[in-house]
């Protein structure tokens, strides 16, 4: 099933969260053509580590899509991105606000030459605020949205948080976008702020911190309670015990012999060392042992899977999540799943592989595109 067949995307957009918004989309079914500039293009395409001279995350994170290098500096880029406009759907770029109107690329500009474009702004701190120009990547926004600020010991973290929900916030926003333009026939400009769309992850955290003090069952979900943490074993391995409800943190006391545990569950004054029992417990065992025991005691247990296993995770691949290219180049599959349930990936194009491709399409002459490319506005495809 592909929803979104026929379906033009503009993506301006460069590194994490432009580029996994539409390869989800892609995944749904669209054209993706990312419009890249002269100079370096997306910087992901030459981060470490690299296969044949391209990053292995912009290949992961681009399949499918076609490459355009256009210079939106000049005015003739500026003119040929005014093309593609003309036949595309949507628009998506992550510049800070105000540069998108000094290339002729704001919406107000291109909603003048396609009233049904859907155009989606995706930046750090949203269109509007004393922050909005502030420059920043995902460890900034989640250390400015409470996020950061409700861990116990803020740290580096493992995920890019603020990247990924972005990502997804705006492919909400394009859909809601677009299905709001079958009715009306107009389009619409959609702000996303990465910093805004992580911090429901820490909405537990914030309700919290807000609400006023209370003397029901203590719950916390930062690692202040023992029935929710992660905790290490004998062999040196993390493992995860989300026992929340009465039920799972039964099962887990049942099946570790320890039911005096039980009604200190909900004791904020017997965590500490209730958490420290728990932990001396699990170090008594090896992860392996604690899965055998535990896996089907209905507890919520679970061993911590580092990255470099996922491919061999039989969750993994019984959904088909994720693989691995002939190349060597890893790929993850949308999460979002339909009645079809076939992956098509595609690979990742060169840069500026289909300039010429699409400018055809869009009406230009082939002598156009050759005085464009001389004139250094276009880049073609090796």
């Amino acid at each position: 099933m592909n929803p979104l067949h026929a379906t033009r995307i503009l993506d301006l957009t460069r590194l994490l969260p432009g580029a996994v918004c539409t390869m989800l989309l892609h995944d749904l079914g669209a054209e993706i053509i990312k419009v890249e500039d002269p100079q370096n293009g997306d910087y992901a395409r030459w981060l470490p580590p690299l296969i044949d001279g391209m990053g292995v995350f912009f290949r992961s994170s681009n399949r499918g899509k076609r490459s355009v290098v256009l210079d939106l500096k000049h005015a003739a880029g500026q003119t040929a991105l005014h093309r593609l406009v003309e036949s595309a759907d949507v628009l998506i770029e992550g510049f800070r606000p105000g540069v998108t109107a000094r290339l002729a690329a704001d919406y107000e500009t291109l909603r003048a030459i396609n009233p049904r474009l859907v155009y989606c702004s995706l930046s750090g701190w949203g269109q509007s605020g004393p922050r909005a120009s502030v420059s920043g990547h995902d460890i900034n926004y989640i250390a400015g949205n409470g996020v950061l600020g409700a861990e116990q010991n803020p740290q580096t973290p493992a995920a890019q948080a603020a990247d990924v929900a972005g990502s997804y916030v705006a492919v909400m926003g394009i859909l809601a976008a677009l299905l709001e333009r079958e009715r009306s026939g107009e389009g619409a400009c959609v702000d996303v702020s990465l910093a805004e769309a992580a911090m429901p992850f820490a909405m537990a955290s914030w309700v919290d911190a807000m609400a006023p003090a209370s003397d029901g069952p203590f719950l916390s979900l930062r690692g202040e309670s023992a029935c929710y943490r992660v905790y290490w074993t004998s062999d040196n391995q993390p493992i995860a015990l989300g026992a929340i409800e009465r039920k799972f943190w039964t099962n887990f006391c049942a099946a570790t012999s320890k039911p005096e545990w039980i009604e200190r569950q909900a004791l904020r004054e017997a965590q500490p060392g209730l958490i420290d029992e728990v932990a001396a417990l699990f170090m008594t065992k090896t992860a392996a042992e604690w899965a055998e025991l535990l896996d089907d005691a209905d507890c919520c247990f679970s061993r911590v899977v580092p990255p470099e296993q996922l491919l061999d995770d039989p969750q993994m691949r019984a959904r088909n999540m994720v693989g691995m290219t002939e190349a060597g180049v890893p790929w993850m599959r949308s999460p979002i799943r339909l009645a079809d349930d076939s992956v098509d990936l595609g690979s990742a194009p060169d840069y500026g592989e289909h300039t010429r491709e699409v400018l055809l399409e869009v009406g230009y002459s082939a002598d156009e595109i050759e005085r464009l490319a001389s004139d250094g506005v276009i880049r073609q495809g090796p």
